[in-house]
């Protein structure tokens, strides 16, 4: 994969939290700061040539040591780490560090919660969303 679609597949969803609980930011480009931890949507778009698909790209944000709640996607999700680094923790895999420079594809319906690392992290997130879908659900312990 072509290094500037993992930067845009990246901008779309790390979801990033405040220590110990994320909220998304959903504010929008317009009230966007790079050191504001959480999901900030970059662009939303159909993708024309599938019906009932959009493709979502975020920059994702997450503080030192903060935890995302477990949490999964109907589609894919695809990451491009910017800056820092984050533990990616997924179901089924074994636990990831993932740094500056690394890309990552999150499968649809993948149960995950990363923890950024020492520094934080700053993730480009491109996720291929199925329209009248939630984008994330949240995981009940």
């Amino acid at each position: 994969m072509k290094p500037v679609l993992l930067a845009a597949v990246l901008a779309l969803t790390l979801t990033a939290c405040e220590q110990p609980e994320f909220t998304p930011d959903t504010r929008g480009p317009e009230t966007y700061r790079p050191d504001t931890p959480g999901s900030h949507e970059m662009l939303r778009a159909p993708i024309e040539a599938s019906d009932g698909l959009e493709v979502l790209i975020s920059d994702v944000v997450i503080p030192a040591n903060g935890t995302v709640p477990l949490h999964y996607h109907p589609g894919e999700e695809f990451l491009y780490i910017i800056e820092g680094s984050a533990l990616h923790r997924e179901d089924g895999q074994a636990d990831r560090e993932l740094k500056a420079g690394d890309s990552y594809v999150i499968p649809p319906m993948a149960k995950h919660s990363p923890i950024g690392g020492p520094e934080g992290a700053r993730a480009i997130v491109f996720r291929v969303h199925l329209k009248d879908q939630p984008e994330r659900i949240l995981v009940e312990d």
